[in-house]
């Protein structure tokens, strides 16, 4: 009888001790680039949002990207994110079609770290790497140079570099030449026109005239 008990104690005290394991243990957390090395492991990364859309399943994709090395965010029940966004993303890493994939099963294991109209970058950052930030939401800072009724030049304060922006009804204040400005817009590639963009073109977008006040 007295091995019979002490058995069954020594098994409890085994089941307490892996849960408490299982509570402190967590995720590695890691860069992209490192997810090959941990296939079937659950992980913490994150990256800036290139790509969205929903499933007719009810689930999301969520493609990432951070220095240079991008990611697929497979979520079985969505959340709201934004092209340009910073997330934090936990879940298992597989490969699936000769792609790595991080399989969330739940949705509070995206993180938003940082929205995108609040990650602000100079005009040169982005004119030089336009590749990196093709089809994202921005935020630049820069100065107002050659306006027009619908579009003006953004320059830099020593003008060596230069971008178009688009604004449409959804701007609320007209700016004038030599004003600091931040545009909060969406970076594109007009094919027809051959040359990048940054466009006013949604109600999240806007023209901040505070920066030069």
């Amino acid at each position: 009888m007295r091995l019979k008990h002490f058995s069954l104690i020594f098994a409890v005290v085994g089941i307490c001790l892996l849960y408490a394991l299982s509570l402190f243990s967590k995720p590695a957390v890691i860069e992209l680039s490192k997810l090959p090395e941990y296939e079937g492991k659950q992980i913490t990364t994150q990256g800036v949002v290139k790509n969205y859309y929903s499933t007719k399943y009810g689930s999301q994709i969520i493609i990432i990207e951070d220095n240079n090395t991008s990611a697929t965010v497979f979520s079985e029940e969505e959340t709201i994110v934004e092209y340009g966004d910073k997330i934090r993303v936990t879940g298992e890493v597989q490969k699936y079609n000769d792609d790595w994939e991080i399989i969330v099963n739940d949705k509070h294991s995206i993180t938003i770290i940082q929205k995108w109209e609040n990650i602000s970058m100079p005009l040169w950052q982005i004119v030089q790497n336009p590749g990196r930030y093709e089809g994202l939401n921005v935020n630049v800072s820069g100065y107002v140079d050659s306006l027009y009724d619908d579009y003006f030049h953004l320059i830099d304060e020593k003008g060596e570099y230069s971008l178009l922006v688009l604004y449409t009804p959804y701007q609320p204040d007209a700016v004038s030449p030599g004003q600091k400005v931040s545009v909060a817009g969406l970076f594109s590639f007009e094919k027809e026109n051959f040359r990048y963009v940054l466009s006013i073109c949604d109600k999240t977008h806007k023209i901040s005239t505070s920066a030069g006040e």
